[in-house]
């Protein structure tokens, strides 16, 4: 099965338009059958879920990641078969016509490796040599309040860490006004691959499979830093979308794991790797396209419930959450609050009763006009001001130019006494907003 999603995003951890690879689908990537290289993908189904399937079984491998398994067979050469001629018919159904003609190769036979589809990138389980640049050029925040509760490490998605809008700066103002320590390492600050936030095409698979391994690696490197910088103190892992994968595939004792805009598992391998009994939140929202067995609460429990792995998994979905997974969601804030055992605050909105607004820059009043709604603008007295576009609801619209306007100002609605925006919406879809 194939599935091509698209999510136009302005942030880093926003992540996407990232390709989710469901069970046995990828891209195609190689002129030659003897030049296939397994995916991440598929390589973490083989380590994590593969060696304890019963019976006779076998892995293939077609180009561009193309797979497909067959466990419980009656003889190595009926597995042998039938992953191969279920591996050939995917490949026969892909939308790309330079895969008509090729063919899959056997990666394993009842737990012998044949030495085709030979994995590439870091190794699984492999903390990344070298200085720790990601998290020494990343970011780090510390508590705004008085109470200590540890490390909060937030994986960013597939984008570059450049600037953070408002949901992102609302979710580390959250986490360092309940007491932690927040930090976002950058996978871009050492030399590594292209961003792969949209579907690969027919060439980069291999490169999203080194990007996917790479990150891995990082991510444990940083774990390995933060445990080093401070001694003793609990680290709890927040991934979000490509990041939410990463979270699911680190293999290491943290006190607990946050998984936001990604399904359960590594890329649909249908397997996290955790240390025995780690908490894990997986939170889902019914209208991210990343995460479509999201619409259906039970059915998305009933699937994680299948994810293979040591942990404790529990799932929640939020009703009309999109891929951003913002605090201004009731469900979200909720989920995340007794997970970790911290206040769910909500952030409420300033009477504009009385605030005079001075006149916004004409230049920023025309392009907010020809914008792409959902769109809102807001502002406040003392000449900030900022708006959002495209958003994927009213909703988030209007927090998110609520949240960068308050930013602008220097203002953290967490921090304040009140949990109130500095700013007032000044327009909502090219109408003043309903009061």
């Amino acid at each position: 099965m194939q599935v091509f999603l698209r999510l136009k995003s302005r942030c880093l951890l926003s992540t996407i338009t990232f390709i989710l690879i469901f069970a046995h689908s990828a891209f195609a990537q190689s002129s030659s059958d003897d030049d296939i290289h397994i995916s991440a993908i598929a390589e973490f189904y083989a380590l994590q879920v593969y060696p304890n399937a019963k019976g006779h079984k076998a892995i293939a491998i077609g180009p561009g990641g193309y797979w497909n398994e067959a466990t419980g067979k009656p003889s190595a050469a009926a597995a042998s078969k039938y992953a191969l001629a279920g591996c050939v018919a995917a490949l026969r159904r892909a939308p790309f016509k330079s895969l008509a003609k090729r063919n899959c190769v056997l990666f394993d036979v009842d737990g012998r490796r044949t030495g085709k589809a030979t994995p590439i990138g870091i190794p699984f389980a492999t903390a990344a040599p070298g200085e720790d640049l990601p998290f020494a050029k990343g970011r780090t925040w510390e508590p705004t309040g008085s109470t200590r509760r540890g490390i909060l490490l937030l994986l960013h998605g597939c984008n570059r860490l450049e600037g953070l809008s408002g949901w992102v700066t609302s979710l580390v103002n959250y986490y360092r006004a309940s007491g932690f320590r927040v930090v976002m390492p950058d996978s871009f600050a050492e030399p590594r691959d292209p961003e792969t936030c949209s579907a690969p095409g027919e060439t980069g698979i291999d490169r999203q499979t080194r990007i996917l391994k790479l990150r891995v690696a990082q991510t444990l490197r940083t774990l390995a830093t933060l445990s080093h910088q401070y001694p003793g103190e609990a680290i709890y892992v927040h991934g979000h979308s490509e990041g939410g994968y990463i979270a699911q595939a680190l293999g290491q004792k943290v006190d607990g794991i946050i998984v936001t805009g990604a399904a359960c598992g590594f890329g649909y391998s249908a397997a996290y790797w955790s240390a025995e009994g780690t908490p894990i939140l997986v939170v889902a929202g019914t209208r991210d396209p990343l995460v479509p067995g999201a619409r259906n609460a039970k059915a998305f429990a009933s699937y994680c419930k299948k994810v293979r792995g040591a942990g404790k998994l529990r799932t929640v979905v939020v009703s009309d959450m999109g891929h951003f997974a913002a605090l201004w969601q009731l469900g979200m804030r909720e989920a995340v609050a007794k997970f970790l055992g911290i206040a769910p605050i909500a952030i409420t909105r300033r009477d504009p009763k009385g605030v005079k607004l001075p006149a916004l820059p004409p230049a920023d009043l025309e392009q907010y006009r020809a914008a792409a709604s959902p769109k809102a603008m807001a502002a406040d007295e003392h000449g900030n001001s900022a708006w959002y576009q495209a958003a994927e609801s009213k909703l988030d619209a209007e927090e998110m130019a609520l949240f960068d306007c308050d930013g602008k100002a220097g203002a953290d609605p967490y921090a304040d006494s009140a949990h109130r925006h500095s700013c007032v919406l000044v327009d909502v879809n090219g109408k003043p907003p309903v009061k």
